[in-house]
């Protein structure tokens, strides 16, 4: 079998998918071919770095306005598409391009970790370029107009089966729709013991513990928001991943504060990290909130990007799965409700159980192999 996994690089959230998806399936099935293909990329380097670095620099710039801007982009999203549009014309341009590296490949099979990818790759099938089997997956807890535009795929990835009423409302049939969740890598699936990870990674044993994350695209105040869990009369300890931003390792590292402080750069053992902590403060996108999620770990979510992240917000706190920073309700407040409120924190994982799916990477990659030999004993 060989699959054929096709990204963009909009956020680093789409190529993590496609690599969890890429590794699990070549677990279950290791006698089988697995390709990532970053659309943009492949049809020119300079494109993939113009578009990466404009993305990066719009999300950069409408974080600082995020009431408007959640707007903007809101109105953006409901837009009708027609074969006019430049989206409209631009998906042409890109599925002439990449119809080549699809041909020239010939996968069994086509997995879409981005909308636009997946926008491109529908024009395709839609004109027979594409006769395999092709599954698009959403990377939030929303569900964008934009995959109305994707009517061609055998089926669409969603993250919880309580965003139907999302599909019903676009004209988007459910029976298309697996909510198996977002795939995240296996090991996020395997809780560990939090004390033998505490001892393992030298933390305190007897503070509960709180990990702060950057975001992948560096975005949010790391060394205020250790400053304002510092600040705190909790008897607490900090553990921070800077991932690759070697600066703000830096920064975090020189800072003095009261309680036990862990400073990590870039790590391969985030999931292991995660099982040693009590609760974690981060930005909430799409794949780092169901890695949480996988982990029963309570999340403080804090500076959303507007559009997606303030949708995935809305559905943890909807659930009753997350607590939500803002000015008026803060960090400390948020702390003091989970250690100080008996069995506050309890009642969040019950919740978290209820909507969590570990699994997503394996219940998707099982079916796309089913999905493949069935399309082989059809042409048979």
């Amino acid at each position: 079998m060989k699959l054929l996994i096709v990204t963009a690089p909009l956020g680093n959230g789409h190529n993590a998918v496609a690599g969890a998806v890429s590794d699990c399936f070549l677990r279950m099935f290791p006698e089988s071919e697995c390709k990532i293909l970053d659309m943009y990329e492949y049809i020119s380097p300079n494109l993939k770095k113009a578009t990466a670095s404009g993305y990066f620099l719009s999300m950069k710039t409408l974080s600082k306005f995020h009431g408007m801007a959640s707007g903007i982009i809101d109105i953006q999203s409901e837009r009708e598409f027609n074969e006019y549009t430049p989206a409209r014309l631009t998906n042409e341009f890109m599925a002439s391009e990449l119809r080549h590296a699809i041909h020239d490949y010939a996968p069994d099979c086509i997995v879409c970790t981005m909308v636009f990818a997946a926008q491109v790759v529908d024009l395709l099938k839609e004109r027979g370029a594409v006769t395999c089997p092709c599954f698009g997956i959403i990377t939030d807890f929303t569900v964008q107009n934009y995959w109305c535009d994707v009517e061609n795929f055998e089926y669409i990835i969603a993250p919880s089966e309580y965003l139907e009423p999302q599909f019903t409302r676009r004209g988007i049939d459910f029976d298309r729709v697996l909510p198996f969740g977002i795939p995240i890598h296996e090991q996020f699936g395997q809780k560990q013991d939090p004390l033998d990870m505490r001892r393992k990674l030298g933390l305190d044993e007897t503070r509960p513990a709180v990990l702060v994350m950057s975001g992948g695209m560096g975005f949010g105040n790391i060394e205020e928001y250790v400053k304002a869990i510092d600040e705190t009369p909790l008897d607490l300890q900090i553990v921070v991943i800077c991932g690759k931003n070697e600066k703000l390792h830096q920064k975090i590292s020189k800072m003095e504060t009261q309680k036990p402080l862990t400073v990590y750069g870039f790590v391969t053992n985030v999931d292991e990290i995660m099982d040693a902590c009590d609760c974690l403060l981060s930005k909430p996108g799409g794949i780092t909130t169901c890695e949480s999620l996988a982990k029963t770990l309570p999340m403080l979510m804090i500076d959303p990007l507007p559009g997606v992240e303030d949708r995935n917000v809305e559905f943890l706190q909807a659930n009753g799965a997350a607590i939500y920073i803002t000015k008026t309700f803060q960090i400390e407040d948020a702390l003091f409700l989970l250690f100080r409120n008996p069995g506050r924190l309890e009642r969040i994982k019950e919740s978290i159980r209820s909507i969590a799916k570990p699994n997503a990477a394996r219940d998707l990659c099982r079916v796309i192999a089913k999905t493949i030999m069935d399309k082989k004993e059809e042409l048979q």
